[in-house]
């Protein structure tokens, strides 16, 4: 091979980010530059998982493959690997169990469809909250007025109902709550009070 052949021959692209050298080409999955630049690589894994559960090569129930394996498969560090396992996690893909391993709970599209609904909920929450909150506290000044004088009329519905009383009685007739609805036979009973 002369000199002039080897500059002939495709270089891998780099480039540089936070993490230091990243080599651009990627296996199988055809990223372009603009797609990898930027992107951190723990989303790039959680994306990978996301795309496997989603087509099922991950099943809801199974578990996903160890630290280990990922870091090795994606050639990335445990840390890495765990920041991706740790957001699944919060977004309720996959489940750690302690001491066993960690599995997927459930698909992304039915994640995403029990989020809306929460989302709905809370935003009708928030509505009623709203509204609530709108409610003006009864004025206790008013409220005070109002009680006052209601216990001025039941005092003078007392002492008008006295009065009728008495005059009933001075005319030798029943008050008309002392007597009671007419019975069966069409007669009506005092009660004890007349």
């Amino acid at each position: 091979m002369t000199g002039s052949e080897a500059l002939l021959l495709p270089l891998p692209t780099m480039c540089w980010t936070r993490g230091g050298l990243y080599n651009m080409v990627h296996k199988g999955k055809g990223e372009s530059v603009a797609e990898k630049v930027g992107r951190p690589e723990y989303r790039r894994v959680m994306d990978d998982l996301l795309e496997q559960i989603s087509s099922e090569q991950l099943e809801v129930g199974q578990p996903i493959p160890s630290t280990a394996t990922l870091s090795a498969q994606y050639g990335v560090s445990s840390t890495v690997i765990r920041r991706a396992v740790r957001e699944l996690t919060q977004e309720g893909v996959l489940v750690g169990q302690p001491g066993k391993a960690v599995f997927v709970l459930a698909k992304p599209d039915e994640v995403r469809e029990e989020q809306f609904t929460l989302e709905g909920l809370a935003q009708g929450l928030a509505e009623v909250r709203s509204q609530i909150d709108s409610l003006q506290a009864p004025d206790t000044r008013a409220l005070d007025a109002l009680r006052s004088e209601v216990g001025a009329l039941q005092r003078s519905v007392d002492l008008l109902q006295s009065r009728l009383m008495d005059l009933y009685g001075r005319l030798g007739q029943l008050y008309p709550r002392d007597v009671e609805p007419p019975n069966e036979a069409g007669r009506t009973r005092k009660t004890n009070g007349a």
